[in-house]
């Protein structure tokens, strides 16, 4: 009986112990959007729903705060503050986020960490405002305390 009490209270530990964990790696740091891609397909969105993207000088950064609040901000020519934005997020659960924020995002992404400076946010159904785009599957690559770029997180 023992024995069962201290199993279950081990595994429920460790189960919000994740869940903090996730909580904290999310919150702690600043992540840059390396590429959004849109219905299965490998080409980076970003140029397509940024005015004046370029590759090499524009980047958009995202802090996720401890309130809830997601802040996006999309800066060109690497310091000239083009937009900003403020939305929500949620973590879900351990392996899920629900992101609403922009014209772009508004949906709950399966989280994958890749490493401590990557993750992969993925979903079947994201609502895109932009030019009524619509409901569509969405995978966004990210990367924490710098830039980073698409291939950084794409299998070889």
């Amino acid at each position: 009986m023992f024995r069962n009490v201290a199993y279950i209270s081990i595994f429920i530990f460790l189960i919000t112990s994740c869940y903090k964990y996730k909580h904290h790696s999310i919150t702690n740091g600043i992540w840059y959007i390396d590429a959004v891609e849109i219905n299965g397909g490998s080409t980076n969105f970003m140029d397509a729903f940024l005015d004046d993207y370029k590759e090499d000088t524009s980047f958009y950064k995202v802090m996720m705060l401890e309130n809830g609040l997601v802040r996006g901000e999309y800066y060109t020519d690497d310091t000239t503050l083009h937009y900003f934005v403020t939305g929500h997020w949620e973590l879900v659960d351990h392996n899920h986020i629900q992101l609403e924020a922009d014209e772009y995002i508004n949906g709950t992404f399966l989280t994958e960490i890749v490493n401590s400076k990557k993750m992969v946010l993925s979903t079947d159904s994201n609502q895109v405002q932009f030019q009524g785009i619509g409901n569509v599957k969405m995978v966004v690559r990210i990367s924490r305390d710098e830039p980073g770029n698409q291939s950084d997180t794409r299998p070889n």
